[in-house]
């Protein structure tokens, strides 16, 4: 246990091309999870048409802070549609080999899913759902009440994400990365998603939320809630976005 982080350096250094499946020609694994029948597809509405006030990323910087807690608050469909195209939404596909996302990713590869448990979020229903970037829209994966306390449990942060309007579920399908890098993609996954919840910071602060970031949960609990598969699909990061009430000094 005292070497894994040595060992995970060393075993993730630049590999044997030789070896990576994307020399071998192995088939290209799919770059988003398939919908699966009769699950609910939502569109969202276009984040190219709503408006945001101009925010100095100076400001956002300086006045992020660790949250505490959340005042109870909601966010509007055309917010999170915002927040989801700022983190892993696309910006530009030429063809299926040439896409470019809103956030670095190691040979392009985006080996990161993205998962969000609706709490308060206008016109959805409290529920489980997963983003699909190349059509801009969302899919039910599970809806029902129950997961903000499910989600507070495995987070063990239940001051925070029953509060929170939506609190995001970072996935990684590592294939994506070391089918094209080999071992070294496993290194590219976790530095991706902090990537992507800087975005996130950096969006929600556009429009007014705080967010709370952390990879202090528990991991099968995790798994279970948004139903993944252990063996190739791995939750790294989860951030829940709300609102702080803040202090009133009286003078």
């Amino acid at each position: 246990m005292r070497n894994i982080g040595k060992e995970f350096i060393k075993g993730t250094q630049y590999p044997d091309y030789s070896t990576v499946d994307l020399v071998l020609r192995v088939p290209e694994p799919p770059h988003e999870l398939p919908v699966r029948e009769g699950q609910t597809i939502i569109k969202l509405p276009s984040p190219k048409k709503f408006k945001v006030v101009d925010f100095p990323v100076r400001k956002a910087i300086e006045n992020w802070e660790p949250v505490g807690f959340f005042s109870r608050s909601s966010i509007t469909l055309k917010e999170l549609s915002y927040m989801l195209w700022c983190t892993q939404g696309f910006r530009k596909i030429v063809v299926e080999t040439i896409q470019l996302k809103n956030v670095p990713s190691s040979g392009s590869r985006y080996p990161l899913e993205t998962y969000f448990v609706a709490n308060d979020v206008e016109g959805l229903e409290t529920g489980l759902y997963r983003f699909l970037p190349r059509s801009h829209s969302i899919v039910a994966e599970k809806i029902d009440s129950g997961l903000i306390l499910e989600m507070s449990t495995a987070s063990m942060s239940f001051k925070i994400m029953t509060r929170a309007a939506v609190t995001f579920l970072w996935v990684a399908v590592p294939y994506r990365s070391t089918w094209a890098l080999g071992n070294r993609g496993y290194r590219s996954v976790l530095i991706e998603a902090g990537h992507t919840c800087q975005n996130l910071i950096m969006a929600a602060a556009n429009l007014g939320y705080d967010v709370f970031p952390t990879d202090m949960f528990h991991d099968e609990l995790m798994t279970t809630l948004a139903g993944l598969d252990p063996e190739t699909q791995w939750p790294v990061y989860i951030a829940a976005v709300g609102k702080v009430e803040k202090s009133v000094t009286l003078a």
